[in-house]
């Protein structure tokens, strides 16, 4: 027959034992999740720099865009055209270099 004294220390152990395993697994779970939640508030900080960034090259970008179509307007506008023509030799139409077109007919001088 058994000893009942050895049982009930066998018991006690098994349950120690037990326990311990239990502790052990609920630490690990806790820092599990403890890096888990590391890990997001890095990717969160991440992506904030990230959205930080793209807003400011989106601000850039955008006043490039006003820049370029501010010169652009410059560059089209009739003033500038004209001179350019002037500069080019072009010259206003007289009344001789003007040709008539009717139904498909030249009329006129030439």
């Amino acid at each position: 027959m058994t000893n009942p004294k050895v049982c009930s220390k066998e018991r006690e152990q098994s349950g120690k034992s037990i326990l311990s395993i239990g502790l052990i697994v609920l630490i690990l779970i806790a820092v599990g999740l403890s890096l888990v939640y590391v890990r997001i508030k890095v990717e969160e900080l991440s992506l904030g720099y990230e959205i930080s960034r793209n807003k400011k090259k989106t601000q850039d970008l955008l006043k490039e865009n006003r820049t370029l179509q501010s010169d652009f307007m410059k560059l089209k506008s009739p003033q500038r055209l004209e001179q350019m023509a002037v500069e080019l030799g072009f010259k206003f139409p007289t009344q001789q270099d003007i040709i008539y077109i009717e139904k498909n007919k030249v009329v006129g001088n030439k």
